[in-house]
């Protein structure tokens, strides 16, 4: 037999259950909305298009004099340079902790080095060490270039 406790019980616990229940308003979809976009596009990426260097000197190998040369590098677009007005093409990408730069057809052959970021915000780079990387050389000579941004 069921006591009057249990019959209270539950008869609380559906009203409460019963009490607790809704319904909700279901609204309908929202028709497709447009994409907004910004036609604006504002490249955060630190390169050197159109930036002005100039060689001042360089050094074959470790050791050894520092030569002077006047040589201006004008940096046209994401892939072509000028050396003295003459047109040819380089690669500048980010690596792990710096960037590589690759001249390429100057008169020390096809270069690459690294770079820091403080070379190319304050426009100033000196002594790194490129290679010459030109296939063929068989040396990979090292060059130690020094130059500024104009």
């Amino acid at each position: 037999m069921i006591s009057k406790f249990n019959k209270i019980l539950g008869l609380s616990c559906a009203c409460v259950l019963l009490s607790s229940c809704y319904k909700e308003d279901i609204e309908p979809p929202l028709p497709p909305q447009p994409i907004i976009t910004n036609p604006v596009v504002i490249d955060t990426a630190i390169n050197m298009v159109g930036e002005s260097w100039v060689i001042t000197g360089y050094r074959v190998g470790e050791f050894g004099d520092i030569l002077s040369t006047n040589d201006t590098l004008v940096f046209m677009d994401l892939n072509s340079y000028t050396f003295n007005n003459n047109e040819f093409t380089y690669s500048f990408y980010t690596t792990a902790s710096a960037y590589n730069l690759t001249i390429n057809y100057t008169p020390w052959g096809n270069l690459s080095g690294t770079i820091y970021e403080v070379n190319v915000l304050n426009g100033v780079i000196n002594g790194l060490k490129f290679t010459d990387i030109t296939m063929g050389s068989g040396t990979q000579t090292n060059y130690y270039l020094w130059m500024y941004k104009l």
